[in-house]
This record gives structure tokens, C-alpha cells and sequence, in this order.
């Protein structure tokens, strides 16, 4: 017998069973995460602001410096809201992504401490202030109140990086190039529609009567999935329409349906069809009426826009996927050569308040 139980988890060890699996990427690996935030969200903008207190489990040290519990579920808290993060799934993507985030950031802290690279105090002062006016700790401080150590020293930090960065970033070149940006334009004409135009579009059908049995249903999805996989390996799609599709008035014409603008399908069909290329098939789908397939026969009047309209913007990805790229590698050099250890959280940690969170299912005989 298999009985599902569930147990309230404090946020420490709901952070260690997520943090566990963090664990086997170092040091062997960095990773920036899957979240989609890039480096400068990632290491700059989320400071890690939580108030020492000796009674925090230390998580995970990075060359001996400790990252604490509350540290990564402060993080987890802000990078949730960015991102809005509201499932399960992704409130647990989060916590380990926090980590994550929190050793690279440590990482490249003392990298750049290393490379003795330093921001003058009013530069830290001027930055920190328009942290604390952005509301970065929380609720927005006034512009005279002046910032804390630990926002001082949290704000010096990604400074050093962003110092630190900028010179790999020469160092690498990362600024595209125009032939970069051209390439990019030319194998992506696709992103840059401007009139889709028109597309042919050809089907088959399986009808269902009125008031389909299960069994009727079941049967009409047998034979679309057969004839569906006919329909990809035969090139002949007119000839299998003719034999195979119950919807009569097309299936006469080879399936053939005609040309239609963008709007003039119902939504889903429409979506589904100016986003299939040429030649290819969408998939199957399902009303009440039947299944049905449809093949995308032919498109014309698509225009692109211009080189021109779309090139600050294609050159702004590029670079962003040029610095994420040095980033990267940068992170695995310096997780390489570190020491990174996970603790063991303390037993007898209880969760309290909003700290209190479900435990995933577990079989127990």
C-alpha cells in the first residue's frame, strides 16, 4: 500500500533539499541560471541585504566565505518577484537558482578583490543612494537618509564586478560587428516579419456524429494519428486527402483550403498556421466536430522589415549573448580552482509564518 503523507518543511531545509542538487555543479561548473535574468539582474542588481545573525545556518562557504540560509531565501524572494514566479516548479527553480546566483556572485567578488580593483567612496555613496531611492531594501528611503555599511559594502561589491566585468568584456570584444549583425538578420528572417501575407493551407479531417461515444472518439483518433503518420512520410498529400478525408468538399480538391490573411482562421488555427513553414504539418487538433491536421501549402506577400528598423535591436542581443557568454566562462575558471562545500543544516529548524512551506509528495510501504 502506498500512502502519500505531507509535513510542513522550515525554509532551511526546504533550502537544503534544493540546494543538494546545486551541489554536484561545483566545482566542476558555473551556470547563470534558467530563470532568464541576465548577469547585470543576477550579480548587480539582487544584494543580498539580510542582517547577520549567528544563529542563520551557513548553507554553502565559497572558499570560506558562507552564504546563510536567509541569505538565499531573501535572494529567492526577489528574484520570485522579477520573474513572478507562482508555481511549485517555479518558486523551487528560484531557490536553486538564489544559490546558484550567490556563489557566482562570491565568486566573482574575489576575483575581483583579488585584482585589487577599487571604487572610490562617493562613487559607492552616489550608486547606494539610487538603490535605497529605487526602494531596493524594501520600501523606498528618503534621498537625504544616508545608506548603511552593509548597503555600502553590498553596493562596493558589485561595483568591483561590474568593474571587473567591463574590462573582460573589452578583453573579449564583445561589441558585434556588422557582419555579426547581418548573419544574425539573414538566418532569422523569421523574427522579423513585418506583413505575413497570406498562406495556402490544405487538410484532412475525421468527423465525429453528434453526441460522440468514447468509443466513437477513440476510434476517429486512431485513424488521424494513422493517417497523420502517413501524411509525414508520403509527399503526396493531395492523393491522401482524397482517400482519407471525411471532410468531402476539400478532400475532392486534394485538401486543398485556400489562402487566408492573418484573423480570418479561428485563433488557435491561426496562430498554429503562420507559425509552421512551408511544406511541414501542424499538429493534430481536436473540437468537437473531429480531428483534423493541416498542411501549410504555399505563403506569399511576406515582407520583411528592413535591416535598417531592426538593427539596434539585434545588435543589443548579440551583445548581451557575447557577455553572457564571457561571464560563463569566467565563472567556470574561477568554480574550477574553488572551494566550494555544502553544509548540513541543523536539525530542529521549524518553520514559522509565511516561512512555512508544503513538502513535495513522498511514498512511504
Amino acid at each position: 500500500m502506498i500512502r502519500i503523507s505531507r509535513k510542513p518543511w522550515s525554509i532551511a531545509s526546504l533550502i537544503l533539499a534544493i540546494v543538494a542538487a546545486v551541489a554536484t555543479a561545483y566545482p566542476a561548473r558555473a551556470q547563470l541560471g534558467e530563470s532568464g535574468l541576465n548577469w547585470q539582474q543576477r550579480f548587480l542588481g539582487i544584494l543580498p541585504l539580510v542582517k547577520p545573525n549567528p544563529k542563520d545556518p551557513v548553507v554553502v562557504t565559497v572558499n570560506g566565505a558562507p552564504i546563510t540560509a536567509a541569505e538565499i531565501a531573501d535572494y529567492a524572494k526577489t528574484e520570485a518577484q522579477m520573474i513572478n514566479a507562482t508555481s511549485t516548479e517555479e518558486s523551487n527553480a528560484v531557490f536553486r537558482d538564489a544559490s546558484e546566483n550567490l556563489i557566482n556572485r562570491q565568486l566573482l567578488l574575489q576575483e575581483a578583490a583579488r585584482l585589487k580593483i577599487t571604487i572610490p567612496d562617493a562613487e559607492v555613496a552616489q550608486r547606494a543612494r539610487q538603490f535605497q531611492i529605487a526602494g531596493g531594501e524594501g520600501q523606498p528611503a528618503p534621498a537625504s537618509s544616508a545608506p548603511d555599511a552593509q548597503l555600502m559594502n553590498e553596493v562596493r561589491g558589485s561595483m568591483m564586478i561590474e568593474k571587473m566585468l567591463d574590462d573582460e568584456f573589452r578583453t573579449h570584444h564583445v561589441q558585434p560587428t556588422e557582419k555579426q549583425i547581418q548573419d544574425y538578420y539573414d538566418q532569422h528572417r523569421d523574427l522579423f516579419v513585418k506583413d505575413p501575407g497570406e498562406v495556402e493551407i490544405a487538410h484532412i479531417a475525421v468527423k465525429l456524429p453528434p453526441n460522440a461515444t468514447d468509443a466513437q472518439k477513440k476510434a476517429a483518433a486512431e485513424k488521424i494519428i494513422k493517417i497523420y503518420k502517413e501524411a509525414q512520410k508520403n509527399k503526396d498529400f493531395a492523393a491522401i486527402a482524397e482517400q482519407n478525408s471525411e471532410d468531402t468538399e476539400s478532400a475532392a480538391k486534394g485538401g486543398d483550403l485556400g489562402y487566408f490573411r492573418p484573423g480570418q482562421l479561428p485563433p488557435v488555427v491561426d496562430k498554429m498556421v503562420f507559425a509552421t513553414p512551408v511544406g511541414q504539418l501542424t499538429e493534430i487538433l481536436e473540437s468537437n466536430l473531429g480531428y483534423s491536421f493541416i498542411k501549410v501549402v504555399a505563403r506569399r506577400g511576406e515582407t520583411n522589415a528592413p535591416l535598417s528598423d531592426v538593427k539596434a535591436k539585434i545588435a543589443l542581443f548579440i551583445l548581451d549573448e557575447n557577455e553572457d557568454t564571457v561571464v560563463k566562462g569566467l565563472l567556470k575558471k574561477l568554480a574550477k580552482g574553488a572551494k566550494i562545500e555544502f553544509k548540513t543544516l541543523p536539525k530542529g529548524t521549524e518553520a514559522k509564518g509565511e516561512d512555512a512551506q508544503p513538502a513535495p509528495e513522498e511514498a512511504n510501504p
